[in-house]
């Protein structure tokens, strides 16, 4: 095998969710650039249209948009028999979704509390459920891919909500892995540290907030999406076959110093 096969995800088809801007559309670039063919999910069509035209004109493989707003079940079920009867398989699931609440915790109602963990953490198990499913059913050694945070190891103000969500996804990273190892289906998380995207504005808005957090990491720099796209391409393609269970921190060295 060479280098070039044991990184090729040509034949593939990936489930992108949140894959319409940031960190999701970076990691669906990497998965096409690497040959998988993509569908981007968002709530925002349009958005996603751009994306897909985007990501078709560099890589040159299939890139499709479905709008779906995955905050109940019937949705995430919806969605995934949508892109079975697309694309015709799935390969690859990446749960790259996100939306935060910033306040402080005392100031947190249940409505807050809802918004982010049916995002973070509710769509993340139902879609990696039904889609684990489909695997199991025709036979598919498939990879699914979470997206945890440095938020997952540390806390930090104003986000209690978001930051128990992303805690939550390591340990869902595990059960999962652990009970689909079954089928050869590998599930593994990847840790985001702070990075330049539509969420993180309020802080990067912010020169004393932004200059703070810089100075936390060592490279000097946050993170930019396409950062992760190498990651998710090892994890999704053969390369990544005996990785299951795993948080794998992508931060800058932040969590290091």
């Amino acid at each position: 095998m060479n280098l070039e096969s044991m990184f090729s995800l040509a034949g593939k088809n990936a489930l992108v969710v949140g894959g319409s801007k940031g960190i999701g559309k970076g990691i669906a670039l990497g998965l096409a650039n690497a040959g998988a063919s993509v569908v981007l999910c968002s709530r925002n069509q349009a958005e996603l249209d751009v994306a897909a035209k985007e990501i078709e004109e560099v890589t040159g493989v299939k890139a499709i948009g479905m709008a779906a707003d995955l905050g109940s079940v019937e949705a995430v079920k919806n969605l995934v028999a949508s892109v079975i009867a697309e694309m015709g398989h799935i390969d690859i699931l990446v749960n790259s979704a996100g939306v935060n609440v910033r306040k402080g915790c005392l100031e947190f109602t249940e409505e807050d509390w809802d918004i982010v963990q049916d995002v973070q953490l509710k769509s993340v198990f139902f879609t990696g459920q039904a889609v684990a499913q489909h695997m199991i059913d025709n036979g598919i050694k498939g990879k699914i891919i979470n997206l945890g945070s440095v938020n997952s190891v540390i806390a930090l103000r104003g986000m209690v909500s978001y930051v128990a969500a992303k805690g939550a996804i390591v340990q869902l990273t595990k059960a999962l892995a652990v009970e689909l190892s079954d089928y050869g289906i590998t599930v593994n998380a990847i840790a985001p540290g702070y990075t330049s995207t539509e969420m993180t504005k309020p802080v990067f808005s912010d020169k004393a907030k932004a200059a703070h957090f810089l100075a936390k990491i060592p490279l000097n720099r946050f993170g930019e999406p396409f950062d992760y796209a190498g990651l998710a391409v090892y994890l999704a393609s053969t390369s990544g076959d005996y990785i299951t269970g795993q948080l794998i921190t992508v931060d800058g060295g932040w969590t290091s110093s």
